[in-house]
């Protein structure tokens, strides 16, 4: 039995884990659990320092201890803290791709230690949620809803949902806001997530298949 505890920045990356990712891993004996970064004294979620994220990984990789115990991250790409390990240089790479895998070499460099597996979602979780949009009129059933879906659809065209840009009005998360009135992230993106199943999403996404690629091999049965 493994382990695996995802610190992660906010309410929405609890639910999807702890909904969503938390029931398919333990299929594979693999025990994911949510850790929402602290902020401030009884307040946690939405970290904008990374000495707080840096702060909460550490203390997880030292309160539990063992072989059998992994800690991960589920942080976005989009507005990263300006303090994150080596931000200023890698954010000058333009391909987001190669940027993600370097933001994630610097956080592994800080740690040095086998049981960290560092993520970021290239650009925003919202990216699974606009992998979802067919799943989204279950959410709503109000017209004007239907037709914002219709409108982000279009859109988006072709695009992949990971390719979507992180630009301040045309991320993930801005594009589902102006569409869809009413649209509660915390609420809203886990279930489409959950209703349109990970095994879709993970098609759409391959960044985000990747990593859970990596934490299905943690499993026992992947290891005999």
């Amino acid at each position: 039995m493994i382990r695996v505890y995802a610190v992660v920045e906010g309410q929405t990356e609890r639910a999807l884990v702890k909904d969503v990712l938390a029931p398919h891993l333990a299929s594979l004996e693999v025990y994911l659990s949510p850790i929402v970064v602290q902020t401030s004294p009884g307040y946690r979620g939405g970290g904008s320092s990374w000495k707080k994220w840096e702060n909460d990984i550490r203390t997880t990789l030292k309160q539990k201890p063992g072989v059998d115990v992994r800690v991960t991250t589920l942080f976005d790409l989009f507005r990263l803290p300006g303090d994150f390990p080596e931000f200023k240089q890698i954010s000058r790479e333009c391909d987001t791709k190669r940027r993600c895998d370097n933001l994630e070499a610097a956080m592994t460099g800080v740690f040095d230690d086998p049981r960290f597996i560092p993520y970021i979602q290239r650009h925003e979780v919202e990216a699974l949620v606009l992998a979802s949009l067919d799943s989204l009129p279950e959410l709503f059933d109000d017209e004007q809803a239907l037709k914002g879906i219709s409108e982000l659809k279009r859109e988006l065209g072709e695009q992949h949902p990971e390719d979507v840009n992180d630009g301040p009005e045309t991320a993930p998360s801005k594009r589902l806001q102006k569409h869809l009135i009413g649209y509660r992230k915390v609420l809203h993106g886990p279930d489409a997530v959950k209703f349109t199943k990970l095994a879709v999403v993970r098609r759409r996404c391959p960044r985000f298949d990747k990593w859970m690629e990596g934490l299905e091999a943690l499993s026992p049965e992947a290891t005999e």
